[in-house]
């Protein structure tokens, strides 16, 4: 009887997003694009996103906002900050707020549009509409994806632990790197901060399985910029030209001197999958 109600429930809830979605005309968003290529960022915190979006967003055909649907207008106005009447829809009306950041006016020149949206935006419990912007993008058959990932989930989480003590977000072409005091991380976080990463990679990956989708790594891109970007921009059907970014590495600490208890969590994890992250 459990799973009869859940599979009735489940599609009450399709046929409510189905009919807001068509109430919105976002069904078939992308005959309304002016032919515009859309494209999303799907990422985590403290995975280069910022530097990414900043060296898409130089080619003289790409506007990338920031992250779109952070309840912080800050974030959402990284680069090109919205008019006013689009981030007032933000809260109103998340699904008529997406279809007109896709449809604004821009330059004929600018042939792709997108932005930056972590796993976990959008995800509230309370708010259906908000919610429901996943599935808007999951049925925007055109949207491509790029999936941009950290390998070391270790060096993730202490990025993430050093910018909210220090409040030091990202750092600027020209400013010294940060240097950090070491702090100390328990056990119990760093692996559930595994695990909750490893799912965000395999939903993200699981729910644009059918969508155009490419995958790029931190580590990659740190280390060879060039190729890295070349392999995206013909990903995106964009022609090659230099790329820029004003964002810097922030910390070139090694974690053994950045964690505290560096030696009591790589005995730890020696005999797992995670073993490697400690590895500097």
């Amino acid at each position: 009887m459990w799973n009869v109600m859940n599979r009735t429930n489940a599609r009450q809830r399709f046929i409510m997003t189905t009919l807001a979605l068509r109430a919105h005309g976002m069904w078939n968003i992308m005959n309304r694009t002016n032919g515009r290529r859309r494209f999303i960022i799907l990422t985590d915190q403290r995975s280069g996103s910022n530097h990414l979006g900043d060296l898409l967003d130089s080619h003289l055909s790409v506007r990338v906002a920031g992250e779109l649907l952070n309840p912080d207008h800050q974030h959402i106005s990284r680069n090109h900050p919205l008019p006013d009447r689009l981030r007032d829809l933000r809260a109103r009306d998340p699904i008529a707020y997406l279809k007109a950041f896709f449809t604004q006016p821009l330059d004929p020149s600018i042939t792709h549009l997108g932005f930056r949206i972590f796993h976990d935006h959008a995800r509230s419990r309370t708010e259906r509409s908000e919610r429901s912007i996943w599935t808007t993008l999951r049925r925007t058959k055109e949207l491509q994806v790029i999936h941009l990932k950290r390998r070391n989930l270790l060096r993730n989480l202490l990025s993430l632990k050093l910018a909210e003590r220090s409040n030091e977000w990202e750092r600027l072409e020209g400013t010294p790197p940060v240097r950090y005091e070491p702090l100390r991380i328990e056990y119990e976080e760093v692996i559930a901060h595994f695990r909750a990463r490893e799912r965000s990679f395999a939903r993200g990956s699981r729910f644009f399985r059918r969508h155009r989708k490419t995958e790029i790594f931190y580590e990659d891109l740190e280390r060879d910029e060039t190729h890295q970007m070349a392999a995206l921009l013909r990903f995106l059907g964009l022609p090659s030209q230099p790329l820029l970014s004003s964002t810097r590495k922030q910390n070139q600490q090694p974690t053994r001197e950045l964690i505290e208890n560096h030696a009591e969590l790589e005995d730890r994890f020696r005999h797992t999958r995670w073993h490697e992250f400690f590895q500097d």
